[in-house]
């Protein structure tokens, strides 16, 4: 079996992908969403005001909360995701996004759409907190950056979880982020997480990780539940 954290919305989603691929899982729900309606206001009437260049989606749960702006969009606006779950999410609404080798701030920074970024007109639709490198990096190369903060994390009293475990059935934990990583520290026991293989989706997070005092963390470029399950299936399996 192996632990894999989700936030809440999707630890079911999650749990039947890999039941498909032969995997026992446990999903923990140790975050949560919540849409940020002044966000979402806050979106519509900087589109309604101004027509981006480029429009950057940081996950799929941003695009569930403005669906509907999304889909008003001009067809020749470039939209860029972070990853293939958020393009998955725009391809459900009949929207094609760029999406990079790296699902992160730095791979998004590496696509051509966004090397040559001066004075471009650039929103970011996100969740509130989190990384800044791609508002920062894109101001710097001279774009004008608005972003916008369309839901948030919020942490439940209580772990939501799709299976019973235990920590001898435990083969491996996997964190898409380094907010996931903290939140397994914090509720679970830290000896048993040192003494598993992780996996994750970035160097920067495995670097975290490791600093945890785990000794084998590994890294797959992706954060979907088809490219996790497929690299475990290829390596721990």
């Amino acid at each position: 079996m192996y632990l894999l954290t989700r936030p809440i919305p999707g630890i079911w989603a999650s749990q039947a992908a890999f039941a498909r691929q032969g995997l026992n899982v446990c999903v923990l729900g140790l975050i949560d969403i919540e849409i940020v309606a002044g966000g979402v206001s806050e979106l519509a009437v900087y589109l309604h005001n101004y027509t981006p260049d480029r429009v950057i989606i940081t996950s799929k749960y941003a695009v569930q909360a403005c669906a509907a702006l999304l889909q008003s969009l001009s067809g020749h606006i470039s939209i860029l995701a972070v990853g293939t779950g958020t393009a998955t999410a725009l391809a459900s609404l009949g929207l094609n996004a760029v999406v990079p080798k790296t699902p992160t701030s730095e791979g998004l920074l590496a696509l051509p759409q966004l090397k040559d970024a001066k004075r471009k007109q650039i929103v970011i639709i996100k969740g509130a907190a989190g990384r800044t490198t791609l508002s920062e990096q894109l101001t710097e190369r001279g774009a004008r950056v608005n972003t916008v903060a369309v839901y948030r994390r919020t942490y439940p009293a209580h772990t939501e979880q799709t299976n019973q475990w235990q920590w001898p059935d435990v083969q491996g934990i996997i964190a898409t982020s380094e907010e996931m990583s903290e939140r397994l520290f914090t509720h679970l026991d830290n000896t048993q997480l040192r003494s598993r293989p992780w996996l994750t989706v970035s160097q920067r997070v495995a670097t975290y990780i490791r600093q945890q005092g785990v000794q084998s963390v590994n890294v797959v470029n992706g954060a979907s539940d088809a490219q996790l399950s497929q690299w475990i299936k290829e390596n721990w399996e």
